[in-house]
């Protein structure tokens, strides 16, 4: 499919004038609510509806979200995912602690009630998992990457385990969720700086990537959990 760095180009500067707009009505819903995520995260949802026309993103999705608060556990492919996820509906996010100092976004995303993670520091972790679990007690959907980290694929990356294990001792369901792109290059891996990749993927007149939603998966044993989910995920995947 062609690409043409002046559509990714375009497209880039529109995601960004989007991006500070998005910015500023979430910084008038935290001064009113500073500690209502139930007024911040819609102003998410809707950033996140636009950003995937925006950005040429043709999104097939199957299945349906239940009600109610949930974690909604997927693989990571790309920064697209988030947009992804979100687009389905308010959310907060996990996130690695490096996205809370990122230009633009790194704003929005603190004002999001997004949870940010130090990986591979087990204080970190446990301190996320707390944040994790007083948003989903407020009524909150909590989406996350439990590989922590992207990949290329083929196939899913271990999971971590904190969030199954949580899922378990405070009883709140899961729904797994399996992204995937049409083309394994659309994946963001590695040290590939944000701005190249966006320019040599995003200059395509479409980028078509599927969601599949999972069944809701009732609480029990983490292990269960855990086993259940990467292997939805890997069958969507194919």
């Amino acid at each position: 499919m062609p690409v043409s760095r002046a559509r990714a180009l375009v497209r880039m500067t529109r995601l960004t004038r989007q991006t500070v707009a998005t910015r500023r009505r979430l910084e008038s819903a935290r001064r009113v609510s500073p500690d209502r995520p139930a007024d911040v995260l819609p102003i998410g949802h809707a950033w996140a509806r636009s950003v995937v026309d925006t950005i040429g993103l043709r999104l097939e999705v199957s299945g349906a979200l239940p009600p109610g608060p949930a974690l909604w556990l997927a693989n990571h492919r790309s920064y697209a995912d988030i947009p992804i996820l979100l687009s389905q509906g308010p959310c907060a996010f996990l996130a690695k602690r490096e996205i809370a100092d990122w230009p633009v976004f790194g704003a929005g995303a603190r004002l999001m009630h997004t949870v940010f993670v130090e990986r591979g520091d087990p204080v970190s972790g446990k301190a996320a998992r707390e944040a994790a679990l007083a948003l989903l007690e407020r009524g909150v959907c909590f989406a996350a990457f439990p590989e922590g980290t992207t990949s290329r694929g083929p196939g899913v990356l271990p999971f971590h385990p904190g969030l199954f294990a949580l899922a378990e001792r405070h009883g709140f369901p899961i729904v797994p969720m399996a992204i995937d792109y049409e083309s394994p290059d659309d994946a963001w891996v590695d040290d590939d700086a944000f701005v190249p990749h966006f320019l040599r993927r995003f200059g395509r007149r479409r980028v078509p990537a599927r969601l599949s939603i999972g069944p809701r998966l009732e609480p029990g044993p983490a292990d269960g959990l855990r086993r259940v989910t990467h292997e939805f995920i890997e069958d969507m995947l194919g």
